[in-house]
């Protein structure tokens, strides 16, 4: 078990999750993850949404299931992304920050899925970062939210997206959007028929 030689080896468990997936190529080799653990709420607003591997077959092992999962997270932000891109904005760059930034892969396929360059804070701490900062403009400290970002918001590093990467996942990512159409009546009935 991953914990148990994680403990051995004196390392963080998803560090040996991540050399496991880095062996996969993009696109998990088919396996496509829908991650509605908890229902979702962008764009679907659905609570009765489940996760869903699809594609597994017995070829499949738990370094596909690992990439999988990040791919499916990721195209999940995808979704999220393509809101904002949608009403005009346009993204050059995102930032990411916390436990997922701490992944040189995760962060690797969400710059190769957005398709754009994402930066990392120099800070783990994203969100308190940000709530410091408007307690900062809402006190005086600093005039305004650029004002702020500018004294306090660094990059530590840069990752470009792959450009082939890029490619396939805006395949799968196409497949992920139409599953969650394709099965959104049977997580209805899954619902009525009482699930956890």
């Amino acid at each position: 078990d991953v914990r148990s030689t994680a403990d051995l080896m004196r390392v963080d468990p998803y560090y040996l999750m991540d050399q496991m997936a880095e062996k996969v190529p993009a696109g998990a080799d088919g396996l496509v993850y829908l991650p509605y653990l908890m229902g979702e709420r962008t764009p679907h607003r659905d609570p009765d949404c489940r996760g869903v591997f699809f594609g597994l077959s017995a070829a499949h092992g738990r370094a596909e299931m690992i990439r999988a999962v990040l791919e499916g997270v990721a195209f999940s932000l995808c979704d999220a992304l393509s809101i904002i891109r949608e009403l005009g904005v346009k993204v050059d760059f995102v930032r990411v920050a916390g436990g997922g930034a701490k992944s040189a892969l995760w962060k690797q396929i969400i710059a190769d899925c957005f398709g754009c360059e994402l930066r990392t804070l120099a800070t783990d701490e994203g969100p308190a970062l940000g709530a410091a900062l408007l307690a900062g403009v809402g006190s005086g400290v600093y005039r305004s939210v650029p004002e702020a970002c500018a004294a306090a918001v660094h990059d530590r590093a840069s990752i470009a997206p792959n450009p082939e990467n890029t490619s396939a996942y805006n395949s799968f990512y196409g497949l992920y959007q139409r599953l969650y159409r394709s099965l959104e009546e049977n997580y209805k009935e899954l619902a009525k028929m009482g699930r956890r």
